[in-house]
């Protein structure tokens, strides 16, 4: 913690701006962390509302909203191509693209908000309402205040739980190591399903040629 601070003060709007585009991007760096760290500074720092804290919510918002046009923009050109490689690890690929693009032709703007603070379908949604036919203006309203409320949620950590932040970014910490050992056990078990429902049923079909024989 006191590692992300001293960070925090001496590249302060820079690093925000760096990480949170890098994590948008797809780029496994701890943003929302950041962000809590970059709340708690402010409130320490005198006059840290209007220096670092406003600061540091349109940096945030304007990193995610350019990261996410990346993605949205890949999704408009390469369409169902893009999403197909997003979902190629599903286990019904053909249905979450189609379900994605209902998704958003259901609800929207609602499903970036919704999606923004739903760890990995965030970096799917942008894509996914590009290949959906989304209007450029309709994603960058729809971003713009979801990026807003995003960056302000954790900013705002930080400055509520500013004499805590230490205990509350090792629980972030920790609930993120815990996340990622269940993402890891759950793509272990589906390679090993796919592998499996692959490669037994080639096994099966050669026992029963050996059998028939």
């Amino acid at each position: 913690m006191q590692a992300l601070s001293s960070l925090m003060v001496e590249y302060g709007l820079t690093l925000v701006f760096a990480v949170t585009l890098a994590a948008r991007a797809g780029v496994p760096l701890p943003a929302a962390p950041l962000l809590v760290v970059a709340g708690g500074v402010a409130m320490a720092t005198p006059g840290g509302l209007l220096a670092l804290w406003l600061p540091a919510l349109a940096v945030a918002t304007l990193a995610n909203v350019l990261g996410d046009g990346l993605w949205y923009l890949a999704g408009r050109r390469y369409g169902q191509r893009i999403m197909g490689l997003l979902c190629r690890f599903s286990l019904s690929p053909d249905s979450c693209v189609v379900g994605g693009a209902s998704l958003m032709a259901r609800h929207g703007g609602g499903a970036l908000l919704a999606a923004k603070f739903v760890p990995g379908v965030s970096v799917v949604a942008a894509p996914m309402a590009g290949a959906a036919g989304m209007s450029s203006r309709r994603f960058l309203l729809n971003d713009t205040l979801a990026s807003a409320l995003w960056s302000a949620l954790y900013l705002t950590l930080g400055a509520v739980f500013s004499r805590q932040l230490g205990t509350l970014l090792d629980g972030l910490a920790a609930a993120g190591m815990a996340l990622a050992a269940l993402a890891a056990l759950g793509l272990a078990g589906f390679f090993a399903w796919r592998w499996w429902h692959r490669h037994g049923a080639e096994v099966d079909d050669d026992a029963q040629g050996l059998g028939t024989a």
